[in-house]
Order: structure tokens, then sequence, then C-alpha cells
């Protein structure tokens, strides 16, 4: 059985939203037309650094399995709708303001309900599973 503390499980929402963020949109191909080739000069192509661009985040089977995890298992646990909310645009690095605004609570509020559905949640996936430890003994 693992504990899980609050620590964990924001640093594994962090991860997901990462990873959620990384992820190609859910929507179908756009249509593009003929583009024409521009032809340029050799001099052109001394201006075309890249240096200034930071690389793309690329994640790893396992942090792709972990987004699985919260995406599907984690945000089941979490009872109230706005708290969900409230989660997810903490664990994408809103501040509480922004998301006070977005659901209409002050910022106190916001912080409390996010703490408060961390630490249900933390508790809810440390109670040992009943349905499957009485199968595994069985």
């Amino acid at each position: 059985m693992e504990i899980w503390t609050p620590s964990i499980i924001e640093e594994w929402l962090k991860i997901a939203a990462m990873v959620d963020k990384s992820l190609p949109p859910v929507r179908p191909a756009k249509v593009v037309g003929q583009k024409w080739d521009i032809v340029r000069e050799w001099y052109e192509y001394l201006w075309d650094t890249n240096d200034d661009i930071e690389p793309h985040f690329q994640p790893t089977n396992k942090q792709i399995s972990m987004w699985e995890e919260v995406v599907l298992r984690w945000f089941r646990l979490i009872d109230d709708n706005k708290d969900k909310k409230i989660v997810w645009m903490r664990a994408c690095g809103k501040s509480w303001t922004k998301i006070g605004k977005k659901v209409h609570l002050s910022r106190q509020s916001v912080a409390l309900h996010y703490k408060n559905a961390i630490e249900d949640l933390a508790k809810k996936l440390s109670k040992p599973n009943i349905k499957i430890s009485t199968y595994l003994m069985s």
C-alpha cells in the first residue's frame, strides 16, 4: 500500500498538466491549400537563428502513464466539479486570483478548496481498496 501525501499528489498533477499541454489537440486536421516555396537568397539564412526557441517538452512513457492515472482515476475521486476545476487550473500554473475569477470565489476560498480537495484525494488514494484486496485474497 502506497502512502500518498499532498506534496506527491501536487507533483503528479503538475506532470500531468505538462503532459496534457504537450499532447496534440483532439480535433480533425485542418485542410490546407497549396503552399508555394519561397525562394531565399543565401544571405537571408544568416539571420535564421533558432537560439531563443526553447526545446519542446517530450513526455516519457512513464509520464504519460502518470497522466492517464491522474485524469482517468484521480479526478473521479474528487466529488465537486468546482474543486476539479480548481485543482486542474492550479496544476496548470494559474494564480489563485485568476482561478478565483474563473470560479467566482476569493483567492483565499480558492486556496482552501484546493487544500481540502488535495487532502481528501490523498486520504482516498492512501486507503486500501476493499474490493481489490478481497478479490486478491479469494
